[in-house]
Order: structure tokens, then sequence, then C-alpha cells
């Protein structure tokens, strides 16, 4: 196949190459903290063979607040944690997973009030951190884009957003969210080595693990349907990069 981009289109890629369908899983992306009420990139995931992004599948999306609380020096006590953003009640996935220390809290010892965006919690430690990732009610915007290797998001290209007013108010499974990417002939595909970056603008933190005390966000969904080709595929770099600068 000659590596001219004229030479590229989904037709011909998926004539011309053997495809194995599944997902970019929430364990394969690689995750950091926003700024909040600043666009920022809280998860890229590197390619690392071809892979196909296909819009015609399903896409899982929750995107978790995160904050921590302290118990006080009384073990056993019940108290009240008020949260800092709204909470909701979302069909989609848990709506608040709650660590103690570090030991992930049954949901049954949790006593939630939606509309006073709380929970009561007796812990049987005392001075412990709670770490806490819960899914807010507060609108936020997520945005997913491809970027070459080392151009960090100076060359890239705009794959699709989603508000969270959908993701978290829908069940995911009943209604499937879905994506376009029309916009150019080689929008969905992505070059071995090039990276699948999520972006997120929200008042709250976004954070999917803290390390120090080895958390994570279990009610988080974050998994991007694709194709992936285990053959390299000589000219599509070039043809991708290409059909992006069509758009300049």
């Amino acid at each position: 196949m000659s590596t001219g981009q004229q030479q590229f289109t989904r037709r011909s890629l998926a004539r011309n190459f053997p495809w194995s369908e599944g997902h970019v899983p929430t364990s394969s992306w690689e995750f950091s903290t926003n700024t909040p009420g600043e666009l920022s990139t809280v998860a890229r995931f590197q390619a690392p063979r071809p892979i196909w992004l296909r819009e015609d599948r399903e896409l899982s999306l929750v995107v978790p607040a995160y904050e921590t609380k302290t118990v006080d020096d009384t073990a056993d006590n019940s108290e009240t944690f008020k949260l800092s953003h709204n909470l909701l009640e979302s069909p989609a996935t848990n709506n608040i997973v709650v660590y103690d220390d570090g030991t992930r809290v049954s949901g049954s010892a949790l006593t939630v009030d939606y509309a006073a965006d709380s929970f009561d919690y007796s812990s049987p430690n005392t001075g412990t951190t709670l770490d806490i990732y819960y899914v807010p009610r507060d609108p936020a915007t997520v945005k997913f884009k491809k970027t070459a290797p080392g151009g960090g998001a100076s060359f890239g290209q705009d794959l699709f957003s989603i508000p969270t007013a959908i993701a978290h108010t829908r069940d995911q499974i009943e209604e499937p969210l879905s994506f376009d990417l029309n916009r150019t002939e080689l929008q969905p595909f992505v070059p071995r080595k090039w990276e699948v970056v999520m972006q997120v603008k929200a008042d709250y933190t976004v954070k999917f693990e803290e390390p120090t005390r080895g958390t994570e966000a279990t009610n988080a969904l974050l998994s991007l349907p694709r194709e992936q080709t285990e053959n390299r595929i000589p000219g599509l770099k070039d043809a991708v990069k290409a059909d992006i600068a069509e758009l300049s």
C-alpha cells in the first residue's frame, strides 16, 4: 500500500488490515488531578498499536468528584460529613465510595442524605482521613482529543465532548452514550504511540485515585470503544497529520 495520505480511507483501512474489537478500559488510562474551574487533562492513553475509535459502540463515562474529610477523636462516634458539592443519585454507577485510612467502607455503613448532600458514618478509628469519591450534580464538560507524541496539546485533533449533565443522569446500560467522529475522514484513527487525552472543565476536584493511601474511584467509568490492529500501518501517522492539517 502506498504511504500517500490519499490512499487511506475508513473503508480501505477496514478492508486491508485485521481489527479486533474491544474497549480502552478504565485500567488502561494514566490519571492526573484537575485544576477546578480550568480545562485540565485528567486522563491519557497511549495507543500501543493503531486503534480505530468506534462511534457505533457503547461508551461508558462517569467523572467523580473527590474530597477528603477527617474523622474525630472518638472511635465509633457517628458523624455527619457535609460534601462540598451537590450529590447526585445517579443511575449509572455507585453514587458515593468512601475509604477510611485506605480501607474501603461498606455501603451499608453509610447513611446518605441526598437532600443535604451529606452522609453519616461511624468510624472505628480516630483522626483518620476519609477519601471520598462521589457523583456530583454540578455540571462539567468532558472533552476527548488525540495528540501526537511529544506534541503535547499543540498538535492534535478534538474528537468529541460530552456534558456530565447527560452522562451522570443516564442509565448507560439502557441508554448508551453516543458520540460522532465525522469531522474528517481519519478522525477516528489513532496511530501507534499517539495519545487519546481526556480533559475536564469542572468546578470540583476530579481525581480517579489517591496513591498515598492506595484508594481509587471504583465508581468512575471510562471505557472507550475501539478496534485495534496488531499490524503496523506504514504511512498512517503522516496521513493522520495531513488529515488534521486540512482543518487549519
